[in-house]
Formats: C-alpha cells, structure tokens, sequence
C-alpha cells in the first residue's frame, strides 16, 4: 500500500495539519499489497496518533464558497469578471465556478491553490488586504452576497495523483480542449472519525483509480484530489474535469464499469465514508480551469 512506507519515516516527527500532509506527499508511489486487510492494520498502527515526519510545506487548496441572491448573481459575476486580472494577480486562482445541479444554486465558488501553504495564502493576503482597488471590489460586491464560506484542504499525495494522471495544483488550466459544453464534476466524501480515516481511503482510492482512467472518455480528466484540515474534517474531495459535458460524464461513468478494479475500489470507498455529496459546476469565463 502506498501509505505503508509511513513505518520508516524519520525519527523526527510532528503530529496532524498541513505537516502530516507534507510527508505523505513525499512519499514514492511504491506496489500494491495483495493482502489489502492485513496493510490495513499495520497501517493502522503505523498511523496511531496520525503523526507524520516532517518535511516541505504541503500545498494548500482554499475553498471558498460565496451564497449570492437570486438577483445579485448576474451583477456579482460581472463585477468578478471585470476585476478578474486583479484577482488573479494577487491570488492564485484555479476555478470559479457557479453550480449545475446536486445542490444549492446561486453559489459563487473559488478555488485556490498556494504550493507553499499557509504562510503563501497569509502572505497574499497582507499584499491584497493592501491593495485599494482590491478593497473597492470587496466593498462593492459585498450587497450581493448573502453569506460566504472558507475551507481549507490539503493537496493529496503525488502518488495519488500519478495514480489518476492528475497534475493538481500545479495545472494552469491549459493543454485541455475549450468546449462551452466543459463541467466540473466536485465528489465528495465524509470519512468516519479516525486518524487514519484519511490515509486508508486514498490508499484504496489510487488502487482503483489507475484503471478508471483507462476507461473513459477522453475529454475526462482528474483535476485534484484533496482532504480538509480546516472545517469538516476527514473530508476527501475529487475534482474532475469533463470537457464533453455531461454526455461525457455519463460516457465515463459507463465506461469505468468495465474495470473490475475500480469496481472493487468503490466498494471498498463505500464501507469507508459515511456521506457522499456530487455536484456539477460550471467553470465562469475567467476560471484558470476551463
């Protein structure tokens, strides 16, 4: 299992929050145990008290989700766009989204990315705090927001990542087809209570995923795949991108049957979360992610 390489880590260690995450981004993306139930419960132990090594700052994905009144939609969003090269001057934008269905309308949301994690998103938001054209947006856009909120993730390990062909944070949006017809598709699960909640479901999640991307459409991507360390916690999220819309999602969730694998590994995913939330969002026109 890709988590068990835990057991080795450095003398050294430092419990929870962003750290925990840095070390298992630095994992190597080792083979899959045969026996999964027996990994599980020496990852157990190797987990207790979910203490990691310490290593680089993982990197930070803020989410943000802005409530807006039915009519202050249209003029909110032309406002963002107007002030969109602003924004992403001092933030480190990746999508902007309204939604499709699965929830609740109306909400504006944003997703950033800060590689260099909380000391990154601090610092920016001095430089933006600061900025008067900045705060001008703000103030000016406030009359249509009914009620925000900010959750702060953690960018999963690179081996699960590599596992889905997903370059995360690091993606600018581009190499992708331009469609009109592009969605976002945000899956998200709410893990039991535990400290190794999170590292077990990943685990099992990468096994299936590397031949789920095998098996579905080809405008189909892998955005990023995060946890919460700020909000709800043990909260796992996959982003995924269909540039064919949701003909293409459709299509890709038909076609990812024909894997026994990733058939196995959301049976498995299921016994482990308690909740799970699937929301379709449209990208707006300045989202880094299109």
């Amino acid at each position: 299992m890709i988590f068990s390489a835990l057991s080795s880590a450095a003398p050294a260690r430092l419990c929870g929050g962003p750290l925990q995450a840095a070390a298992l981004r630095q994992l190597p993306r080792s083979s899959l145990a045969v026996n999964h139930s027996k990994n599980q419960a020496t990852l157990a132990a190797n987990t207790s008290g979910r203490c990691f090594s310490s290593a680089a700052p993982a990197g930070i994905y803020e989410y943000r989700h802005y409530q807006l009144y039915p009519s202050g939609v249209n003029p909110y969003i032309a406002m963002a766009t107007e002030s969109s090269n602003l924004r992403k001057s001092l933030v480190p934008l990746r999508l902007f989204s309204l939604p499709e269905t699965g929830g609740d309308l109306n909400i504006a949301s944003h997703l950033y990315y800060y590689e260099g994690g909380m000391e990154e998103r601090d610092a920016k938001r001095k430089v933006s705090g600061g900025s008067d054209r900045w705060k001008k947006f703000v103030a000016d856009s406030r009359v249509h927001v009914h009620a925000q909120k900010s959750l702060i993730y953690t960018e999963a390990p690179s081996s699960v990542l590599q596992a889905g062909d997903s370059k995360g944070g690091a993606w600018d949006g581009s190499a992708v087809t331009s469609s009109p017809d592009v969605v976002y598709e945000i899956r998200k699960y709410q893990l039991g209570l535990g400290y190794d909640a999170v590292p077990l479901f990943l685990d099992v999640f990468s096994e299936g995923v590397q031949y789920k991307v095998k098996c579905q459409d080809p405008e189909t991507q892998l955005a990023t795949v995060m946890y919460s360390e700020v909000g709800r916690l043990n909260e796992v999220i996959e982003i995924w991108r269909h540039g064919n819309g949701v003909a293409g999602m459709a299509k890709s969730r038909e076609m990812a049957r024909e894997a026994p694998q990733w058939r196995d590994a959301i049976k498995d995913m299921a016994t482990k979360a308690e909740k799970f939330d699937n929301v379709i969002v449209k990208p707006v026109s300045f989202s880094t992610w299109k």
